[in-house]
């Protein structure tokens, strides 16, 4: 045990155990360098062997980067210890909570929220399934959750695996009394399938058995029968003891009911085939069946928004739907114009410079393409095999790049959806792109340990130059070209001048990752977002002028008015804000939204916002 005040890497400082297992502790300490706490999870293998594994999942783990996930940030090893450095997340965890308010998990009332759990659960476990190298969680059930302060799920511990026998420290590195909760090999029956049970070796429907049993557990308030007991009755001919959802909690969908049991199949073949075949099917299954609204679990929307938010499911197969609102100048800025429903979280989006295109970057590895003039969907481009992350259209030329975990930026023509260029770098999954405002120009930044600078000529494609930087998460352009900028993990940006490549200054005052950057195009100013704040500085003099705080969760994206006065700002608190820059009041109140709140933009005319959010939804809202 690491005693409170121990120093590692002359950077963390140990404050406290918060637990510890068989394999290892958990302790929360104190960056020193970034000012914030972090959780160190220490492992306590020796051998050779699991060295290696931890070295391996700590890199793993460092290129994943998804709302319901903690972020990794650092790992090493000191003295005889493994550490790895993630973010700490704060409360307690599922678990904990189903002890003492399991009755209220299965109540009607709390049926939509803990649904939209599932749904967030199945998204984060399609983004784990489908990487590059596939992960699969190995350990998911209620204590491996935990919830943020505003009721979304969080996802921790994953195992390391050694000669095919899987083991794993939990999140907080508790054990349960045995009375409680009996661990086998690193992972808990009765969340547990068969073929893990058994030694086997897991594949992704292994984790939508286990997600099966912790959902059933919520809405039921009963631990299911384990697998290995199933397994046995049912060979020797006996009933399956797992009991039917609805004979527990009859305010269960039975449609909903029938999907959570057929993910508890003792076989993997009964299961769903995929966890995106899975939240697809819940969707589906939600929107047959009236759910009531939680009215303790949940922020309620004003009035005006709840109203046209209200109906829709959380996601459908559909791409289109009816228009809301036709857009008017005598509409209430905050008026939602539009909602374009997609199958997938969104993490980008952009309008093309003449207004008559929006695309939108999603989870499922394609990009979405848009028509303005009567809001109808064109196409999906394909190509990429993860995330993508940003999407940025050329000033001129009908050409857009799209950046990607997969390690590549695509170019694509806007006219026919082709893909002309693919650039690849290799270890360094995509975060950010731009284009410089002449369109020579196109800068990409993300999980390396540089940003790459290219030179595009027509469709000549070649790396001018790389500037070193830690990871970066945003870039933009100055309007003139003449700036570069880089919101950067280490809670600073870093500037350049575009025609040496020299370094053109810092600015800080963020204790954490710096989620967007943009300059204002009156070139005047330069704007950053981190935690819940947006911070803005006079360009002339790199002084800040500003600070605009009234967000309740990560604000990810930020973005000026064309005419440079107002800033909005888009957060996982399910909200997004307009500023005013002259007197840093709120011009309107919130543009409200059923799900976090990933990327914003402007249309280029400045009358339209619009808004991507994690449950796969683009919103138009009037300004």
């Amino acid at each position: 045990m690491l005693a409170p005040g121990t120093l590692l890497q002359e950077r963390y400082r140990i404050a406290a155990q918060i637990g510890k297992g068989g394999m290892g502790a958990v302790y929360v300490a104190r960056d020193m360098r970034l000012s914030h706490d972090v959780a160190i999870k220490e492992t306590l293998f020796h051998d050779d062997a699991y060295r290696r594994a931890f070295e391996h999942e700590a890199k793993l783990l460092a290129r994943l980067r998804h709302q319901a996930l903690p972020k990794v940030s650092d790992h090493f090893i000191e003295g005889n210890g493994q550490f790895l450095v993630m973010e700490f997340i704060h409360g307690e965890d599922l678990g904990s909570q189903l002890v003492r308010l399991g009755k209220r998990f299965a109540s009607p009332q709390a049926l939509s929220m803990v649904l939209k759990w599932g749904d967030q659960l199945l998204d984060v476990l399609n983004y784990l399934h489908t990487r590059p190298m596939p992960i699969i969680h190995r350990d998911m059930k209620p204590r491996n959750l935990k919830l943020t302060s505003t009721f979304d799920i969080i996802l921790l511990d994953f195992g390391l695996a050694r000669g095919g026998v899987t083991v794993s420290v939990d999140s907080t590195g508790a054990t349960m009394p045995e009375s409680e909760e009996r661990k086998i090999y690193g992972f808990t029956p009765p969340y547990a399938p068969i073929e893990q049970m058994r030694d086997g070796e897991p594949d992704p429907r292994s984790d939508l058995y286990s997600l099966g049993a912790t959902l059933y557990h919520m809405l039921t308030d009963s631990l299911p029968a384990d697998a290995m007991s199933r397994m046995a009755r049912l060979i020797n001919g006996h009933p399956d003891p797992l009991r039917p959802i609805r004979d527990l909690s009859p305010h269960v969908p039975e449609p909903v009911a029938n999907l959570i049991q057929r993910s508890l199949n003792v076989t993997m073949e009964g299961r769903p085939a995929s966890a995106r075949e899975m939240r697809e099917e819940l969707a589906r299954a939600r929107s047959l069946t009236p759910i009531a609204a939680p009215s303790s679990l949940v922020i309620s929307l004003p009035s005006v928004n709840s109203r046209l938010l209200g109906t829709t499911p959380l996601i459908t197969p559909s791409v289109t739907v009816p228009s809301v609102i036709a857009p008017s100048e005598q509409l209430p800025i905050g008026t939602l114009i539009r909602m374009l429903t997609t199958g997938s979280p969104i993490r980008s989006v952009a309008f093309s410079p003449n207004g008559e295109h929006l695309a939108a970057g999603y989870d499922d590895h394609t990009v979405g393409m848009w028509r303005m003039s009567d809001y109808s969907h064109i196409r999906n481009l394909k190509g990429h095999t993860s995330s993508v992350r940003s999407v940025f259209f050329a000033p001129e030329g009908g050409l857009m790049a799209t950046g990607s975990d997969d390690e590549t930026v695509r170019i694509w023509n806007v006219s026919d959806g082709e893909s002309l260029r693919q650039l690849r770098i290799p270890g360094c999954p995509i975060e950010s792109i731009a284009f410089s405002p002449d369109g020579k120009l196109l800068t990409v930044g993300g999980w390396g340990s540089s940003i790459t600078i290219y030179s595009v000529e027509g469709d000549q494609v070649r790396v001018l130059d790389t500037l070193p930087c830690p990871f970066v998460h945003s870039l933009s352009f100055s309007a003139d070209g003449g700036m570069i900028a880089a919101g950067c993990y280490d809670g600073a940006v870093y500037l350049w001048n575009t025609a040496d490549h020299r370094p053109a200054g810092q600015l800080g005052g963020f204790t954490s990752f710096i989620y967007s950057v943009a300059f204002s195009p009156n070139r005047e100013f330069i704007a950053a977002s981190s935690q819940m704040s947006v911070r803005v500085w006079r360009l002339s003099d790199q002084k800040l002028i500003e600070t605009f705080q009234g967000h309740h969760g990560p604000v990810r994206s930020i973005a000026f008015s064309p005419d440079s006065q107002v800033i909005a700002s888009a957060s996982e608190d399910r909200g997004a804000r307009l500023w005013r820059l002259s007197d840093g009041e709120l011009i309107a109140p919130a543009f409200d939204h059923r799900a976090g709140v990933a990327s914003l933009a402007y249309s280029p005319n400045g009358r339209l916002l619009a808004t991507g959010t994690h449950d796969g939804r683009i919103c138009l809202w009037q300004l």
